[in-house]
């Protein structure tokens, strides 16, 4: 199994943002579709070589989360407000029987 990529990253003010890619080996995406990873900060950090990737996923409410793992084909972070959001986040519908 591959780790999901980042495809891309719009937090331009993430030391691990570097020309709209992130450049840390994996975030982790908390329970409220939250970039956890995203580090305010001037100075870079990451490596040039390196895709980002999602590395754990806490939001339960994702279609996209089967055991704190991402299935999606591909992430994409963004802004939303003044933190991070994985923008892929699409919630899970519940489907009631009768």
């Amino acid at each position: 199994m591959n780790m999901v990529s980042i495809s891309k990253c719009n937090m331009s003010t993430c030391a691990y943002n570097m020309d709209g890619g992130c450049h840390t080996l994996g975030i982790t995406v908390g329970p409220h579709a939250e970039c956890n990873t995203y580090v305010h900060a001037s100075s870079r950090g990451g490596f040039p070589n390196v895709q980002g990737g999602v590395g754990a996923c806490m939001t339960s409410s994702c279609t996209f989360n089967d055991q704190l793992e991402c299935r999606a084909a591909k992430v994409e972070v963004s802004v939303d407000g003044k933190h991070a959001d994985c923008k892929t986040f699409a919630e899970k519908h519940t489907i009631y029987l009768k």
